[in-house]
């Protein structure tokens, strides 16, 4: 797959996602890149679970709002639990969700806080969790000048976990789980420092 701007996604699944079976999308976000590459790269119909700021961004906005999607509104707690009981509702009736557990960009490859949503709304769903690990998008795309260049960008798609039987308590062994399958991607394991060989 190529986007506009000259940038190759390459794409790499531990096993095949199943066409029929909806699943979350957990995914890394490093730049806005990260949006149109990894919704030309799932390969089966899903709604991304965003925050309501992107629905005023030009294009980007418009496109989500079209789409299956939902917006999050994080200032009001009350209409962020009514967009979660409307995504669970769309993976019941079949369709998988993607979201970014991060909540915001990290313009690097360290990653950031996990928030519990996430996670919250697969276990609720009773839904496999795919961690989806963006490896290189912000060396594509730099978010200062709004350039890109050239090149190959990376992505892994881990093994689906089968949370059955998971309930709310198991919120923090899940995102550690799923964390660990993304540092094993990213440059020092995603907390900036670098490899030893």
């Amino acid at each position: 797959m190529t986007l506009g701007v000259g940038i190759r996604i390459r794409t790499r699944f531990v096993q095949p996602i199943e066409h029929g079976t909806p699943v979350v999308f957990a995914i890394n976000h490093q730049v806005a890149l990260d949006i149109p590459a990894v919704g030309s790269a799932i390969p089966v119909p899903f709604g991304w679970v965003a925050k309501a700021e992107l629905a005023r961004v030009p294009f980007l906005g418009h496109a989500i709002r079209f789409s299956p999607s939902v917006f999050i509104d994080r200032s009001h707690p009350k209409r962020s639990i009514e967009t979660m009981r409307i995504a669970g509702q769309r993976m019941r009736d079949g369709l998988s969700v993607a979201i970014f557990p991060e909540g915001s960009r990290s313009y690097g490859p360290d990653l950031g806080p996990f928030k519990r949503g996430a996670f919250l709304l697969a276990i609720e769903a009773q839904v496999p969790l795919v961690p989806v690990t963006i490896v290189n998008a912000h060396c594509l795309f730099n978010e200062k000048t709004k350039k890109a260049r050239p090149g190959t960008m990376h992505v892994e798609f881990g093994k689906p976990i089968d949370l059955a039987g998971y309930t709310r308590q198991d919120i923090p062994m899940l995102m550690k789980a799923v964390r660990e399958a993304m540092e094993v991607h990213l440059p020092g394991g995603g907390t900036g420092e670098k490899r030893v060989p």
